[in-house]
């Protein structure tokens, strides 16, 4: 099969590789439909983070179930899924705290390659979710909607419920990207009343507004943190989604929650 690989920064090779094979009765041999890049990616690809050359790239992905192990009943063959890039056990500590992404029977090096043709997917029984029909009975954007389930969906709604987002409210998110804007949807999602973005361009902050933003504040630093706090009567935020991940995004997080108040990044 070819699969997208790795070489060094800045460049990518198509590359003809084995079709992977049902290795343990808990996997899944899935058909890749769709795969996309993450932001994530462009880190490597960039040579701001270390890679191994001549790895396979991708961790999102839709496909069609197409073989399956002995112990996996949630899907079957023709089954057409989610493929999570978390793919946890479902029974150890982390999975059952809600921190799959942190498994901690994951195996090294398995579930490379979903910009590929063909993945083994382990821990089948648990993480693959069901799409209902087929890839044919969906439009192209639905299908591309699906996919942002596979990871920044995901992501930005798991920033919002790990700062406990609840009914009525007050929220910010610390960000624009793709994660940032699907955390304002999760915030919603959950039932906040005030949203506030911080976000500085102008094409972002139009999508931040349309998803269910509230206020923007496109200052960064003290300025920022000012900002938050004179539109939250110098109360400070309920929960705060930081979606960028640098010292200066933490440390605004840090200072414009209210006492008590949680975190998600």
């Amino acid at each position: 099969m070819k699969v997208a690989t790795f070489i060094e920064p800045g460049t990518m090779a198509i590359k003809e590789v084995a079709k992977p094979v049902v290795e343990k009765d808990t996997d899944a041999i899935i058909k890749i439909v769709r795969a996309c890049v993450c932001g994530s990616d462009l880190w490597w690809f960039r040579g701001i983070s270390k890679r191994e050359p001549n790895s396979t790239t991708g961790h999102e992905a839709i496909g069609i179930v197409e073989e399956v192990g002995a112990a996996v009943t949630a899907v079957k063959p023709g089954d057409f899924v989610i493929v999570p890039f978390t793919h946890g056990c479902g029974e150890c500590a982390a999975c059952k705290a809600g921190f799959d992404g942190n498994c901690t029977n994951r195996e090294a090096g398995a579930n490379g390659g979903y910009q590929g043709e063909y993945l083994r997917f382990i821990n089948a029984q648990w993480a693959l979710i069901k799409i209902p029909g087929k890839p044919a009975d969906y439009s192209e954007t639905t299908l591309n909607s699906f996919l942002a389930l596979a990871d920044v969906m995901a992501t930005g709604f798991h920033a919002a419920k790990s700062a406990e987002v609840v009914e009525g409210s007050t929220v910010v998110v610390i960000g624009d990207g793709a994660v940032g804007l699907c955390g304002i949807i999760g915030a919603k999602l959950l039932g906040a009343t005030r949203i506030i973005a911080m976000s500085k361009y102008e094409e972002r902050q139009k999508l931040a507004r349309e998803f269910g933003a509230t206020d923007i504040i496109a200052e960064r630093g003290d300025k920022g943190i000012a900002k938050v706090m004179e539109l939250t009567h110098n109360d400070g935020a309920d929960a705060v989604l930081e979606c960028v991940g640098t010292e200066m995004s933490m440390d605004t997080a840090a200072k414009i929650c209210r006492p008590g108040a949680i975190i998600g990044r």
